[in-house]
């Protein structure tokens, strides 16, 4: 279901485009976080897996999945009345859209030498 979620992300970036040009005019301001995977009880049981994190953290610059006050403090900075900005999708993910995420293969073979690991 790739092209179904990458759609639809795709949508909400053009919305928030479209609702800042239509609402700009009223002092509006429309903006986005795109946050790349964060430790939150959500992903808890994902990030859990052995060797599924390791295959994140070697594709972010900054070396670490994000946190809950990683975005927070990127939403308050957003709210503030000094950030002149609008129309915008703010990349909250430690520099992920650099590299990319972790193929399938990528994320299969650091599991599998997790579980090796932890078996040895």
């Amino acid at each position: 279901n790739s092209a179904l979620y990458i759609g639809t992300k795709a949508a909400g970036d053009h919305f928030v485009k479209a609702f800042a040009h239509e609402l700009g005019p009223s002092g509006v301001r429309i903006n986005s976080i795109a946050p790349g995977l964060t430790e939150t009880p959500m992903t808890a049981q994902v990030t859990a897996t052995p060797g599924l994190s390791d295959a994140f953290v070697k594709r972010y610059p900054l070396g670490r999945i994000g946190t809950s006050e990683d975005i927070a403090d990127a939403v308050v900075w957003l709210s503030e009345d000094s950030c002149f900005m609008t129309g915008q999708v703010l990349q909250v993910n430690g520099g992920l859209t650099l590299r990319g995420n972790p193929t399938g293969d990528d994320v299969m073979a650091s599991i599998m030498s997790a579980t090796s690991a932890a078996e040895a």
